[in-house]
């Protein structure tokens, strides 16, 4: 229940990413496939590949009074939600360089 109020809050904050909940005890294949055993359990996925686990309480604190904000710098490390400034179409934007032969309409083109 302390887990379930915190992502619901991060939800709402972060529509960039989807959380599913699902009830463990009633979904033995799912929980057997992602190797689940430790409850409460954050299966962190991205692209369909689990990236990483947030298994307990031990990596917020190792109590139950933990902080959304604990949990929220902990799923933005594993990259899974962007905190403020932050996000794949921010980065993209500062990866792309112009080279000094690019113009601004995009044209290639040499002649003027």
């Amino acid at each position: 229940m302390v887990m379930d109020k915190h992502l619901s809050i991060l939800a709402k904050q972060h529509v960039e990413t989807r959380f599913v909940k699902v009830h463990a005890e009633k979904a033995p294949f799912l929980t057997e496939k992602l190797r689940i055993v430790v409850l409460p359990t954050l299966a962190l996925v991205k692209n369909t590949k689990v990236e990483d686990y947030v298994v307990g309480f031990d990596e917020l604190g190792g109590k139950d009074d933990f902080s959304t904000e604990d949990l929220e710098e902990r799923l933005a490390k594993a990259q899974v939600i962007f905190l403020d400034g932050e996000g794949p179409a921010h980065a993209s934007k500062q990866a792309t360089k112009r080279s000094v032969r690019q113009s601004d309409t995009g044209n290639s083109s040499d002649s003027e």
